[in-house]
């Protein structure tokens, strides 16, 4: 197959010609003020009023104006929306953030396409929480990003401290971006410690970016992604630059997680260079865990693949995802940059199954990849693949069970239900150390399973939390026919802090996975793997989350998403 080279360059130059130029700043004020706005009928609203709840700002001119300090809050009306670019100066500090949300009943608060290339910029922040906003970028043209992040020039260095949460961000070309001309030295940084929780992205071209091809792997530090839900990137309506490569782009950063969170139908139009759902590129030390990675689309594109590891990459670990549908391969290693090969590449502990080519592959002949590839469940003809020359013999694989046989396997976030039983899973609770087990209760209001009368033990799509002392929390599976199983997954903390859990598996009354520890800080976990394990029709599987030996639950909640495939 002949493949054309996507190159990070160019897509680094088409974003940063389509880079706002930022305001200069304006004048100060007192800190610690909270600024409303409210635009809607009845409220009183007066852009030269005081911006209180009783009489706020009207527009966005005001905000646009100001250079906010530590403390400051500016808080849209819920109900309220704007077709107009909010441009946001000023840092907080790091007892004293500053926050940009929302106030009042109701849905979001909507920024909608008006004269601005963006819905939200911001200029060289440190210490900014952005949440509880939508971003609509709908328009001819339609926004290029609904926030954007610069950090450019030597005011771009050394800042800290980014908050997003509960954003939905959606027919932008991009929907979150940071980026950015500064130019940090090998021990300095444009930004360090970002977060962003609750981010859904739909009809984007790109839903979140980080960084460009050009940007050093020390721009941005020490990122974590959770629960995010990116699907249905396909640049609608017509995109400002036909293109929709991807849905997560990974570039100019170290230190990254990325847990508990999906990405689905991503690269939804034609992309010369190609498309995939996740794109890796100048990164070091990333940890992409117990995600969903599904349905790279079918547009013509070269890749379509679920993870895209496509160069210049160091210590990239991939491990306890379901990758599943994408057109072609599962993840891909490319090998097409010979100044840039992928090295101390990990795929661990995957379920990589049902898509239209075999699981992982290597391609191209002028930088080979070397990692390792062990213990995934696959499906398929076989688990590697080699395209263009491409080649695995620097990389180590082994203890990979497969073929996965049957029409699915249970993947417990993807199975997630509001049922007991619901695709053979129950969710369970015992007060005493596994002797007795009561069903838990559904609840709608955070689609949780609990007890009926009490908040913990918890068990989410993706996380778990046990109660203290001799308390367990389980999924159980139920096996719908005889048969030999294969068990995987990665147990990890979501919540860093606190003494670590210990988790186990047991069929029926025995442990087939003696307990294991996790660390209160540990977010990389451990493998929880079965390589073969005969079972009949009706027997059930326990997967067990306590608290540890001294039963201290503080900080417990635990990243586990387990599989069961049928060999």
């Amino acid at each position: 197959m002949t493949r054309s080279k996507r190159t990070t360059l160019a897509l680094a130059t088409a974003v940063a010609a389509l880079l706002p130029a930022l305001p200069l700043a304006g004048p100060a004020h007192a800190a610690g003020t909270s600024y409303h706005v409210d635009n809607r009928p009845g409220s009183n609203c007066s852009d030269s009023g005081p911006a209180t709840p009783q009489q706020p700002w009207c527009t966005f001119t005001p905000v646009n104006a100001r250079t906010f300090t530590a403390g400051d809050r500016i808080l849209l009306a819920r109900g309220a929306a704007w077709a107009q670019g909010m441009t946001l100066k000023g840092s907080g500090t790091a007892t004293a953030r500053i926050e940009l949300s929302a106030y009042g009943s109701g849905d979001r608060p909507r920024i909608l396409k008006g004269t601005s290339a963006y819905g939200i910029s911001l200029s060289n922040p440190s210490h900014w929480a952005v949440k509880n906003l939508e971003v609509d970028g709908r328009g001819s043209p339609k926004m290029t990003y609904g926030v954007v992040v610069g950090y450019d020039e030597t005011g771009g260095i050394g800042h800290e401290n980014l908050t997003f949460s509960d954003l939905y961000v959606h027919y932008n070309h991009m929907g979150i971006r940071i980026g950015g001309k500064a130019a940090p030295a090998a021990d300095q940084w444009a930004v360090k410690g970002v977060r962003m929780t609750g981010i859904r992205g739909e009809h984007n071209g790109v839903s979140i970016a980080f960084g460009d091809g050009r940007g050093p792997k020390n721009f941005i530090q020490d990122t974590v992604l959770t629960g995010l839900a990116l699907s249905n990137d396909d640049g609608a309506p017509a995109p400002l630059t036909e293109e929709c490569p991807n849905s997560l782009t990974l570039q100019s950063m170290t230190r990254v997680t990325v847990m508990d969170s999906l990405v689905s139908h991503a690269g939804g139009c034609t992309v010369s260079t190609g498309t995939t759902g996740i794109y890796l590129g100048h990164v070091a030390d990333v940890d992409l865990t117990n995600n969903i990675v599904a349905y790279t689309r079918q547009s013509g594109s070269p890749d379509q693949s679920g993870i895209n590891y496509e160069g210049w990459t160091d210590d990239v670990a991939v491990r306890g995802n379901l990758l599943v549908g994408n057109v072609r391969w599962g993840v891909a290693l490319q090998g097409i940059h010979a100044e840039g090969p992928n090295r101390n590449v990990t795929v661990e502990s995957n379920t990589i199954v049902e898509n239209g080519q075999p699981p992982i592959a290597s391609l191209g002949d002028e930088a080979p990849p070397d990692g390792v590839i062990r213990d995934n469940l696959w499906e398929g003809d076989s688990l590697t693949t080699t395209v263009d020359g491409g080649s695995f013999a620097n990389v180590a694989v082994s203890g990979n069970a497969g073929p996965a046989t049957g029409d699915r396997v249970w993947y417990a976030a993807r199975d997630f239900a509001s049922g007991q039983g619901v695709l053979d899973w129950r969710y369970q609770y015992s007060p005493d150390g596994g002797t007795t087990w009561t069903n838990l209760s559904y609840q709608a209001v955070d689609d949780s399973w609990r007890p009926a009368n009490g908040a913990l033990p918890l068990l989410k799509k993706w996380q778990w939390h046990p109660t203290g002392g001799t308390g367990q929390v389980a999924r159980v599976w139920t096996a719908p026919r005889d048969g030999t199983v294969a068990i995987r997954g990665r147990a990890a903390k979501a919540d860093p802090g606190g003494d670590g859990v210990r988790v186990r598996i047991r069929l029926g009354d025995r442990d087939v996975l003696a307990p294991r520890t996790v660390g209160g800080g540990d977010r990389v976990g451990v493998a929880t793997s079965v390589d073969s394990l005969i079972v009949e029709a009706g027997d059930t599987l326990r997967f067990v989350v306590d608290a540890g030996p001294a039963g201290e639950n503080a900080y417990d909640t635990t990243s586990w998403t387990p599989v069961v495939g049928y060999l």
